[in-house]
């Protein structure tokens, strides 16, 4: 059985005038097509919980942005991906223990997000626990990672060597962070990647925030040089069109 679902894309040509935006039906295969999720971490989603001690994507009313995208987006895709059976994978920032303070990583921190290693990674930080919006099952995949990408000195590449992936639907944040890292390494190695652009949000500049350019530039990105994005309501379509 395979997920048809209309995969966007961008054409940068001819050079005087580019064609713009195009679709092609994708035939995606189940038992090859894997559903990532890449830090969707963070309490305050569902009720009850306490709310973040820091905006989620670092800038004022980041929170509820990212909320509007788990609670309207996110989980409706992750619910349609768990009901055919496809495997998740959750890709989430932690700890690794590596002296990161001592890093140009640990410096960046300082320099541009005013945080330390201490404080971003220390261990189990509340704000990388998982909201039961979106928190893993028995049985998904939790891969940690400590850079941008997720393929970087993690075990990803085996996990889905070994489940025999070959197409990678993907949500999560930042788009301009770790969402794109992990892309660009899962382009470099051959997957197919469909990002749900509607799943996804950037850090924003303070002159970027009130139209959301980073988060459109990122997604006509992956468009133009990475693979394909498609709407949450497309795949969750797709999904129940198989059932």
């Amino acid at each position: 059985m395979e997920l048809m679902i209309p995969g966007r894309y961008y054409r940068m040509y001819p050079p005087a005038s580019y064609l713009g935006h195009a679709e092609e039906t994708l035939h995606l295969a189940l038992e090859r097509t894997a559903f990532m999720l890449i830090d969707v971490y963070g309490l305050g989603y569902s009720p009850g919980e306490p709310e973040p001690e820091r905006p989620a994507l670092f800038y004022q009313g980041s929170t509820e942005v990212e909320r509007r995208v788990m609670v309207d987006h996110i989980k409706p895709a992750l619910e349609a991906a768990r009901r055919i059976k496809l495997p998740v994978i959750y890709v989430n920032n932690s700890n690794q223990r590596v002296a990161t303070q001592h890093s140009e990583f640990g410096s960046l921190l300082v320099r541009t997000h005013g945080l330390t290693v201490e404080e971003r990674w220390e261990t189990d930080p509340a704000e990388f626990r998982f909201s039961k919006l979106v928190e893993p099952l028995p049985g998904e995949y939790l891969v940690h990672k400590q850079m941008y990408s997720g393929f970087f000195e993690t075990c990803l590449e085996t996990l889905l060597r070994n489940l025999q992936i070959k197409n990678l639907v993907v949500v999560g944040f930042a788009a301009n962070a770790c969402v794109q890292g992990t892309l660009n390494d899962a382009f470099y190695r051959n997957y197919r990647i469909l990002l749900l652009r509607d799943g996804t949000a950037a850090m924003e500049y303070h002159d970027t925030m009130e139209e959301q350019l980073i988060t459109r530039y990122i997604i006509r990105h992956v468009e133009a040089f990475l693979g394909y994005t498609a709407t949450s309501a497309d795949f969750v379509r797709s999904c129940e069109a198989v059932l």
